[in-house]
Parts: structure tokens; C-alpha cells; sequence
């Protein structure tokens, strides 16, 4: 009976052992369930923190660069605090906080960013001329005759190597070395002078597919779908193109904005209606004021032929800006260090055959009657070579000789015919085309910029 009885307790403990070790595991389980259920609780927690802390954040940045857009930032004299001060309806906004700071390897550059908590995103800024990067940049078309050699802007490194920039044009863009008619020379031979190449210099080379090469008898056309011709160091029918807000950081319709900053840095303006030759003699007189980074807004018609003047020696660079007016070059300019930008903002593309004084009788034949001989004689130019008067008629710059600019060429005539008629010699210089622009502080979001920046936790 003992020995019965023994066994019984043996079993009861052994029982009691098993519903311990049972009910330990469920609370182990049930402490380790709730423990994960409590860190997803305390992770969704701060995953909406996060989230509503970067939602303020880009509120405040939405904020900025819609009055950026609006009003433009001018950081010319380089005061963060009072780039903030044109901003400050933004500041605070949902609790975020705005800053600004010029980045320290690349001076046109600035970065702003708005802060909540802990989260921070922001966007890269840039100033005046940081526009797009190319020899030859026209929101219109544009039509190549003559010899042309050019130095394009130089992109990222490529097998075989680097990306270049020519052309970038708005319209279509034809490359004819010879017009049509024209008498071939006695030897058809690669060596022609009338060919049109690109060549960065400096032992450096483009890849073969950014490398547009045409030489003589050839035509390269934008409309020639095989591309055979036109590489991809020109880009053609660009849409959307503002040039402007490119090159001056407001959009194109308030350009009033930018020439007032224009004029309060010191940039000097004329207004050339009725003598096109102001605009030559205005740049001769501010450039021999010995003024760095020289600034001339013209009005008007400019007429940039020297007629055995002495050369424009500029070595400083140059920002000409030419405002609703034709611009016109017969001889020689060589070089042009700087930037040339013309602008029609109030004058119709087909209103400039009036200021190259075109006259079309009722039968439809074109003349040229301007008083002024040399643009007379460009202007019969104009309409020898291009038959059609209604291309004729938007025509805004005209050049018989030959032109080189070290800096970019910018024809801004979205509905422009532009013809360049003789040895452009188009050398893209990223240094003189900043310091042109130097001054000039409107700035403008850089696309594909933004970012947001978590810290790690407890950062």
C-alpha cells in the first residue's frame, strides 16, 4: 500500500512539473509576443513621427521654392541671412525652420534645406548662368553655312571619351558647310575649310556618339530621322525651353526683375532705336573704363560691325544682352570673350524684318531699305539666302565674316530662323560664362536636386 501510494505522488509531482514547465513556456511565449507587439507598436510610432516630421519639413521647402519661382532669390551680395529674409513668409511654416548655405567646392551653388525634428530635406540652388551648357544654345532654329570649328562643353567621362554639348535649340537645326548653289572649290578633298567639327582640346576627346562631324557637300538635318549627321551632342526640338529662368533664375516673363538687378550691379544700358551703332560704341566705352566683368543691356537694334575700328579688347569677360533687337556683324570679331544673350520679350519674331528694313511689295518680292549701308547690305544677305520671306522675316541675327566667342552664344527667339552665314568660331568657356553672369544672384532650383536626409536614431 505504501509503495501504491508512493508512485501516486511521484506522478502527482511529475505532473505538477509539466503544467509548471507548460504554463512557464506560455508566459515566456506570451512575454515575447508582447514584447514584439510592443516594439512594431513603438517602430509604427515613430515611423509616423518620422513621416509627420518630414511632411513639415517639405511644407516649409514647398513653401520656399514656390516664392522662389514667384519673386525669385537674389544672394548677389552673398548674405545667407538676408537670402532667408526674402523668405521669411516660409519660415515657420508647420514648425519647420529654413537654412541656407553656399556650397564651399562650387560657388554658384547653394543649398536649402528645412528642418523638423529630426529630419531634414532640402534642394541645390543655382545662380545666374548656370543655364544649360553649350557652345550654341537658341530657343528657335538655327541653319549653319561656312566653316565651323567649335569647342563644345565638356560633360561626364565616357568609354572612348567625354559627353559633349554643341547645340541645343528649341526648333530644328540644319548644318550645311556648303549653301546650295554655291561654286565647289577645285579640290573636293576632306581638307575644305567649309566643313563643321567639334573638338574639346587639350588632348581631351568627345565619344564618338557626343562628336558631330559634317564636312563639305555633306547636310546634316534635324528632320533626318537616322540621325546619321546630327550626334548627340546636339539636341533638337527641345520642349518646354525657358532659356531665361535657365541663365537669370526668374521665368521669362519677369524679366523686368532681372534687369533691375542687372542695373544695380553696375551693368550699363542703351537704348538703340534709330542707331544700331550705340551698341558697339557702348561696349568700346565700358570696356575701356577698365571694369571687370563688364555688363551692357541693349534696348534695340545692335550692330556690332566695327567699320576699321579698333578691336574690342576685352579680356575680362563680357554679359551682352540684347533686348527686341536684331544683332548684326559684318567683318570681323575675334574674340568675344563673355556671353552674347538676345531676347525678344515684347518684339514678335517676324518684327525684326522692320529693323533689318525689309520692304515685300504686293507681289510678294522683298528689298531692303535701311539707311544705314552695312545693315543694308546684311540684309540683302538675308534675302539672297533664304528664299522664303517668312523665314526671312525672323531672321535676328546676321553675321558676313567671321565671330569668335570664348564664353556661350545664346539666341533666346523661340519662334527665330537664326542663320549663321560665314566662320563661327563657338568656344564654350564655363569660367568667362560665370563670371559674366557674376553678381547676378537670382537663383533657381537645380532639377533633380531634392533629397531628404534621416539621421541614424538618437541623431
Amino acid at each position: 500500500m505504501k509503495q501504491v501510494k508512493s508512485g501516486k505522488g511521484s506522478n502527482g509531482i511529475a505532473t505538477l512539473a509539466v503544467v509548471a514547465s507548460i504554463a512557464l513556456i506560455t508566459l515566456l511565449m506570451v512575454f515575447g509576443v508582447s514584447r514584439r507587439v510592443v516594439n512594431d507598436i513603438q517602430q509604427a510610432q515613430a515611423r509616423i513621427k518620422t513621416e509627420r516630421s518630414l511632411s513639415k519639413a517639405w511644407a516649409a521647402l514647398d513653401c520656399a521654392v514656390a516664392k522662389i519661382y514667384q519673386d525669385g532669390l537674389d544672394l548677389s551680395s552673398g548674405d545667407t541671412t538676408e537670402g532667408l529674409k526674402q523668405l521669411s513668409e516660409c519660415q515657420g511654416v508647420a514648425n519647420s525652420r529654413l537654412q541656407l548655405a553656399r556650397w564651399q567646392n562650387n560657388p554658384s551653388l547653394w543649398r536649402l534645406s528645412a528642418h523638423s525634428q529630426h529630419q531634414q530635406v532640402g534642394v541645390t540652388l543655382q545662380g545666374a548662368g548656370g543655364g544649360r551648357a553649350a557652345a550654341f544654345v537658341t530657343s528657335g532654329s538655327v541653319l549653319f553655312y561656312g566653316g565651323n570649328e567649335w569647342q563644345p562643353a565638356k560633360g561626364k567621362k565616357r568609354d572612348g571619351g567625354y559627353e559633349c554639348q554643341s547645340i541645343i535649340a528649341g526648333g530644328d537645326v540644319r548644318i550645311s558647310p556648303r549653301k546650295p548653289g554655291e561654286p565647289p572649290p577645285n579640290d573636293k578633298s576632306k581638307d575644305s575649310k567649309n566643313n563643321f567639327i567639334v573638338s574639346l582640346g587639350g588632348g581631351d576627346e568627345c565619344a564618338p556618339e557626343y562628336k558631330t562631324e559634317v564636312l563639305d557637300y555633306q547636310v546634316a538635318d534635324s528632320t533626318d530621322e537616322t540621325g546619321a549627321l546630327l550626334k548627340k551632342d546636339v539636341k533638337t526640338n527641345v520642349e518646354e525651353m525657358d532659356v531665361f529662368q535657365d541663365y537669370f533664375g526668374v521665368p521669362r516673363s519677369r524679366w523686368p526683375i532681372a534687369k533691375e538687378q542687372f542695373i544695380d550691379q553696375g551693368g550699363v544700358t542703351v537704348d538703340t532705336h534709330g542707331d544700331a551703332s550705340k551698341c558697339f560704341d557702348t561696349l568700346v566705352e565700358a570696356v575701356g573704363q577698365g571694369q571687370s566683368n563688364v555688363k551692357v543691356w541693349v534696348n534695340g537694334p545692335c550692330d556690332l560691325s566695327r567699320g576699321g575700328k579698333l578691336p574690342l579688347a576685352n579680356d575680362s569677360p563680357i554679359l551682352l544682352v540684347v533686348q527686341d533687337g536684331i544683332m548684326a556683324l559684318r567683318g570681323a570679331m575675334n574674340p568675344f570673350n563673355g556671353v552674347i544673350y538676345q531676347f525678344n520679350p515684347t518684339l514678335n519674331a517676324n518684327e525684326f524684318a522692320r529693323q533689318w528694313g525689309m520692304e515685300s511689295s504686293q507681289g510678294g518680292k522683298v528689298s531692303c531699305t535701311h539707311s544705314d549701308a552695312t545693315i543694308r547690305e546684311l540684309c540683302q544677305n538675308i534675302t539672297a539666302n533664304v528664299k522664303k520671306p517668312q523665314q526671312a522675316s525672323r531672321v535676328p541675327f546676321w553675321f558676313d565674316g567671321s565671330f569668335k566667342t570664348n564664353g556661350a552664344f545664346i539666341v533666346d527667339v523661340p519662334d527665330g530662323n537664326t542663320v549663321v552665314n560665314g566662320s563661327l568660331v563657338a568656344n564654350y568657356d564655363d569660367g568667362n560664362k560665370s563670371a559674366s553672369f557674376e553678381g547676378l544672384g537670382q537663383l533657381r532650383p537645380l532639377p533633380n536636386s531634392y533629397y531628404n536626409l534621416t539621421p541614424p536614431s538618437g541623431g
